[in-house]
């Protein structure tokens, strides 16, 4: 099919929702007891993922399991210092002893919650095809079509199976979903909160300018400028503004650094962050008191004081 670019055979996807292990043994550290995850598929499954090999090479085409590559965190936990080092070692596997043929890239098997365990992959058939499509083109249409030709092939070998597949993408996003929920709903809880809070913000400073009106037509007879005038509004306002963000802003880090806690590999929290959050808090609140500060600073003052 000119739409599949390569096709494998094999177990579980690189990264999964399933987890398996397997029990083996390193015949020199018999004391060395930990769980092991464990991959299996043809010589093309490592081209279909693109999981890049530091030393030694892939797999042979083979119908049950002969050969083993491991990945970079088994290889520290049999205390080999370089890739190379582990070549041609073996390890036990099902009463068989199996040589190391190659040492591959750590990958994620599953999400940053977890720490990347010690993995091998070996050489073998198995019950998932693994398929990598042609990049989709300008028209669009080459993955539609080559679903529906691998459909039909599935069926013309398999009369009586089910036909199911799912993009690897989207298998990714869904170890996510929790947190692809919960930033939908700060989101617009965020949006919501800004918004109460600037209309309650612009009441409280149209009730203020409300109150002193007088006093900003005096000031404009004594020679204020428009600028002095938004300046003396705007002040205590901002001061509030500013009270909130210390507030706040120590709580957000906190609740931000408990929920990084989950993660096994985490981004770190940037000062920043916080100063940009601030800014624009800054800025949100100054162009909501801007619309009535102006308003009332470019007002005539013989208007404010014409009943006095």
């Amino acid at each position: 099919m000119p739409e599949v670019q390569i096709a494998s055979t094999g177990f579980f996807s690189p990264a999964d929702e399933g987890v398996a292990f397997t029990n083996i043994k390193y015949s020199e550290k018999p004391d060395l007891k930990t769980q092991i995850q464990i991959r299996w598929g043809d010589p093309n499954y490592m081209d279909v993922y693109k999981l890049k090999i530091l030393a030694g090479r892939n797999v042979a085409e083979s119908d049950k399991f002969k050969e083993i590559i491991i990945n970079e965190t088994y290889l520290k936990l049999l205390d080999f210092k370089k890739p190379e080092d582990a070549i041609g070692k073996e390890l036990v596997f099902n009463g068989n002893r199996l040589p190391i043929v190659g040492v591959m890239q750590d990958f994620h098997d599953q999400s940053v919650r977890s720490k990347i365990s010690p993995l091998v992959f070996m050489g073998n058939n198995g019950e998932f095809f693994h398929i990598r499509l042609q990049p989709q083109g300008t028209e669009g249409g080459v993955w539609k079509s080559a679903i529906a030709k691998i459909q039909k092939a599935f069926y013309d070998t398999y009369p009586d199976g089910t036909f199911e597949y799912q993009f690897f993408d989207e298998k990714i996003a869904k170890l996510y979903e929790q947190e692809t929920r919960t930033a939908s709903l700060l989101t617009w809880a965020t949006g919501l909160a800004i918004f109460i809070s600037c209309l309650g913000l612009l009441g409280l400073v149209m009730y203020t300018i409300n109150t002193r009106t007088k006093e900003i037509g005096i000031r404009k007879i004594l020679g204020a400028s428009v600028g002095n005038i938004v300046g003396v509004l705007s002040t205590d306002f901002m001061k509030l503004v500013l009270i909130a963000f210390l507030i706040a802003a120590p709580l957000a880090w906190w609740a931000m650094y408990k929920w990084l806690e989950d993660f096994a590999y985490r981004t770190p929290l940037s000062w920043w962050v916080f100063v940009l959050s601030g800014a624009a808090m800054l800025l949100i609140a100054l162009l909501t008191l801007s619309v009535q500060t102006i308003k009332a600073a470019i007002t005539n003052p013989v208007k404010s004081l014409r009943t006095e």
